[in-house]
């Protein structure tokens, strides 16, 4: 009989909010999970990044990189889109400069854009052009990123939201995972959207991450509450108090 396979935690889009990936790593290890992986933008928007590094540079045995990192790595205004949350998004990387430490940066600049692990693929967006940092957020792109999937499962930040993208055949289809905790079937291709620990936008402000058992094959998208006024206090203190401070309360 072969030995039994410890869960793995799977979190993404930190966002410089220390007190949701605190009340995570603590969840993941009353859930059994020894080891974790990060699929990047740990940093950008929230008041906390060299702490948010620091904590899963020592929980995550793997990390891959985020479009957050990629910016702090190539920071200037011009790499920026002009959008609402632009001088916020400015600000929050501009911190970063000043919040990290130097080994944190090179830690950064090492980062892959990919990972994978048995049957497992990481990354921060789509497998299609990783670099390009290419939301999976309809067939047509969960297609693209099936094209150059070679695992059976593979595991996605970056909307936010959590979601299950699913190939059977011809057929892709996507579905938001409820509270049951599906088995993935070995005859399928599946890509995980595990959603947002420190910056949800599906609506439910409580952070979000993915456990994975691989002997199993099962699935647990996981919602956790934790201290919002405590992290707002944060954003506060640090002069942050527009957009993304207001955003981790509603949830979108």
């Amino acid at each position: 009989m072969q030995p039994k396979i410890a869960p793995l935690a799977i979190l993404s889009d930190i966002h410089g909010n220390i007190d949701a990936l605190a009340a995570v790593l603590e969840d993941a290890t009353k859930h059994g999970c020894v080891d974790a992986v990060c699929l990047g933008d740990i940093v950008g928007y929230g008041p906390a990044p060299g702490a948010c590094v620091r904590l899963v540079r020592e929980r995550c045995a793997t990390s891959v990189l985020g479009n957050h990192e990629d910016m702090v790595l190539t920071m200037s205004r011009q790499s920026l889109t002009l959008c609402d949350e632009g001088a916020e998004l400015w600000d929050s990387l501009a911190l970063c400069q000043k919040d990290l430490e130097a080994a944190d940066k090179r830690w950064i600049s090492q980062l892959p854009l990919t990972a994978a692990n048995d049957d497992m693929t990481f990354v921060h967006a789509s497998l299609h052009d990783p670099r390009e940092f290419d939301y999976i957020d309809c067939e047509e792109s969960a297609r693209r990123n099936f094209a150059a999937q070679e695992s059976f499962v593979s595991f996605h930040g970056h909307p936010h939201a959590p979601v299950i993208w699913e190939k059977a055949g011809r057929t892709v289809v996507g579905y938001i995972p409820e509270a049951a905790e599906p088995v993935l079937s070995p005859s399928r291709l599946y890509a995980v959207g595990v959603g947002s620990v420190g910056q949800p936008r599906d609506g439910d402000p409580r952070a979000s991450y993915a456990i994975y058992e691989p002997h199993t094959r099962r699935l647990i998208i996981r919602r956790v509450e934790y201290d919002i006024a405590k992290a707002r206090k944060r954003f506060s203190r640090r002069g942050m108090t527009g957009f993304n401070s207001r955003r981790i309360v509603e949830g979108f």
